[in-house]
């Protein structure tokens, strides 16, 4: 006979277990982080047994089973059957649509890589019938942007050329796709840490985070529980925004205490 407590374990996820799940369930590849990370904000709840901490399996794939395929039936209640709905990339995750250089810095309006490398490359489907681009070409990219058809250009073996309005765009796209001496900048990098280290020991900053990190811990716990805060949070039990203001207001005292101890302005 099954015990009760056999029964709610069979039932119940390891994080790597729930991950492989989850991939199986969208299509993409889900991590423990992803897990650890609906946890911590209230997705579902975390279980802790003798023998380590689990997922609910039934909560996990009620929560995945919610996304999949929903924004490819909204999008397309909205513009027609007749997208393609492959080049959304749906599919693939932040890390791989962030891929090296393209998280390098925030650009609003940012296409990702692959849906360039879909147009630039040599395949064809049955929506791409045909190739326009060859390795060796020249690429024009008229409003470069943040350099996104830049670099797949250069890394397809075709050479680009971007023009930007803005020179803070162009800076951007610059930085992306100019060459670097490697052993200079790691030089430079570490000439600025020692820089700043000295200057922090000379302004007390490094004691000064410590009780305050110890302060702001205390302080968390007892009044942002995790995941207790982020489910209640989630259910619409707190209004965030107010208590989080109330509770920001409850600390400065706390801060401003500690700032003046250490001479901190």
């Amino acid at each position: 006979m099954i015990s009760h407590t056999e029964s709610i374990m069979k039932k119940m996820l390891s994080f790597e277990e729930a991950a492989k799940y989850a991939s199986s369930i969208v299509g993409k590849e889900v991590t423990p982080s992803n897990i650890n990370y609906l946890v911590q904000y209230g997705r579902i709840d975390r279980f802790s047994t003798g023998h380590g901490v689990f997922v609910d399996n039934e909560q996990l794939d009620a929560y995945y089973r919610s996304f999949v395929g929903k924004r490819e039936i909204e999008w397309k209640m909205k513009l027609g059957e007749d997208i393609n709905w492959a080049l959304s990339f749906d599919n693939y995750s932040e890390a791989q649509t962030t891929k090296h250089v393209h998280r390098l810095h925030p650009y609003k309006g940012k296409y990702i890589p692959q849906l360039v490398e879909y147009f630039l490359d040599s395949h064809t489907d049955d929506f791409k019938t045909e190739t326009y681009f060859s390795e060796g070409d020249i690429v024009l990219d008229p409003f470069c942007g943040s350099g996104t058809t830049l670099v797949q250009a250069n890394e397809l073996g075709m050479h680009a050329v971007g023009i930007d309005i803005s020179l803070f765009n162009s800076q951007i796209s610059n930085c992306k796709i100019q060459k670097y001496n490697i052993g200079v900048f790691e030089e430079k990098v570490k000439t600025i840490t020692e820089l700043l280290e000295n200057y922090e020991k000379q302004l007390n900053v490094q004691p000064f985070e410590e009780e305050l990190l110890q302060a702001l811990y205390e302080f968390n716990s007892k009044y942002f529980p995790s995941p207790e805060f982020r489910k209640a949070v989630y259910n619409k039990q707190v209004n965030e925004n107010s208590y989080a203001l109330e509770k920001e207001r409850a600390f400065l005292p706390v801060f401003n205490n500690i700032a003046a101890k250490y001479g901190v302005r």
